[in-house]
């Protein structure tokens, strides 16, 4: 997955001249709050995260419906890696600091973590493959489109970085 994520910060610059292929949502289903920007690549997707701060007992100890890497570009985040079936169960079975220019991926379906940015919000870039099925968070409540102007702050920043 990293090989696509490098892969795919070669075209974002392009990708990004085109505000209207870009979907929009705003997720405060559950800490951290996520704005979030994505496209359609390749049958992959691409996604643009603003993750803000949250209390260490709130982040959302999860698991990903597909494979995925991640790449931060701005601000730190504690991250908290589990593995198993359920993750109310789960242990966390490492806990590490990542900063601006940190990579990982995830490409276990019972593979679980939190993210928790540190000292602010913290900027990052995804890719997701094809789903693998299994229990991922959903949200009982709708998630809402993200302002204007904070489409255009995250658009903006993503320009700068990768012009």
């Amino acid at each position: 997955m990293l090989n696509l994520l490098h892969q795919a910060e070669l075209v974002l610059p392009a990708l990004l001249r085109d505000e209207a292929r870009w979907k929009n949502v705003f997720i405060d289903y559950h800490h951290p709050f996520v704005e979030r920007l994505w496209c359609e690549w390749q049958g992959n997707r691409i996604y643009l995260h603003r993750i803000h701060p949250c209390e260490p007992e709130e982040a959302l100890f999860h698991t990903h419906p597909w494979p995925s890497a991640m790449k931060v570009l701005d601000g730190s985040y504690e991250m908290g890696i589990g593995y198993g079936s359920e993750t109310s169960d789960m242990p966390i079975a490492a806990r590490i600091i990542l900063v601006a220019g940190s990579e990982y991926e995830m490409t276990e379906p019972n593979g679980a973590h939190y993210v928790r940015p540190l000292n602010g919000p913290s900027t990052s870039l995804m890719i997701s493959g094809k789903p693998w099925g299994g229990n991922s968070p959903k949200s009982n409540k709708p998630l809402s489109a993200l302002p204007l102007h904070k489409q255009k702050e995250l658009f903006d920043f993503f320009q700068s970085i990768y012009k």
